[in-house]
């Protein structure tokens, strides 16, 4: 059964937060992935009621989750409930466990990942291209990898989430910057499980993580006179 991945990266936090996603989560799923152009509405409502889980990356608010340029992916009352119903949903979004995650449970989804009010962390604009490099995003961001690595190893979503926490806390503790700190309590403070704790997907194959792509070796050409 596949992972439906949305990976929205239009503007920077969306960039940022699906580098992280494309370098660390994405290397040991399944299709259907959704990058950029593709998080919209259609692609969506096609390939979501084919998986167990969804991970998605956008924008958000009360009622409702974006992907491609703030395309609604999910809003409250336009969806068909078989798009979530028995899955596990992770939104790495603002706003969505307010309104719209309690909706999705009512509708079968089985368990909901989210934030109750934004999700902020702080990012390196120099590092567009490279986001996962991103050693300022890294101490915020982390702790959401390390949630979904948990779910995607079989833990339920209650161990998912306690890691989660957990890593902001641990976090909290040592950083430094009084701006990423108080980031990183911010997100402890507003991060919501809803549905079955119990609530698990499928375990997937295991990567060394970050995965590392190995150049093949190098051609050797003779030079001619």
């Amino acid at each position: 059964m596949p992972v439906s991945v949305l990976m929205a990266d239009f503007d920077l936090p969306t960039r940022s937060a699906s580098g992280f996603i494309l370098r660390n989560i994405a290397p040991r799923v399944e299709p259907v992935q959704l990058f950029s152009v593709l998080v919209r509405r259609l692609p969506f409502r096609l390939s979501a009621p084919q998986s167990d889980i969804i991970i998605g990356v956008g924008h958000g608010n009360e009622i409702s989750f974006t992907g491609h340029n703030e395309a609604l992916i999910l809003e409250v009352g336009k969806y068909d409930p078989r798009e979530v119903r028995g899955k596990v949903i992770k939104l790495l979004s603002c706003l969505t466990a307010v309104t719209l995650g309690p909706d999705l449970i009512s509708n079968g989804a089985e368990s909901f990942l989210g934030y109750k009010d934004d999700f902020v962390w702080v990012m390196d604009a120099d590092l567009t291209s490279t986001p996962w490099a991103d050693t300022i995003a890294a101490p915020v961001l982390m702790p959401v990898i390390d949630e979904l690595n948990a779910l995607l190893d079989g833990k339920t979503a209650r161990e998912a989430f306690d890691i989660e926490l957990e890593g902001y806390s641990r976090n909290a503790e040592v950083e430094e910057d009084e701006l990423v700190k108080s980031c990183l309590e911010f997100n402890l403070d507003n991060a919501v499980l809803l549905g079955a704790p119990e609530g698990r997907v499928r375990a997937r194959p295991k990567l060394p993580l970050p995965f590392q792509l190995v150049p093949p070796p190098p051609i050797l050409v003779p030079l001619r006179r």
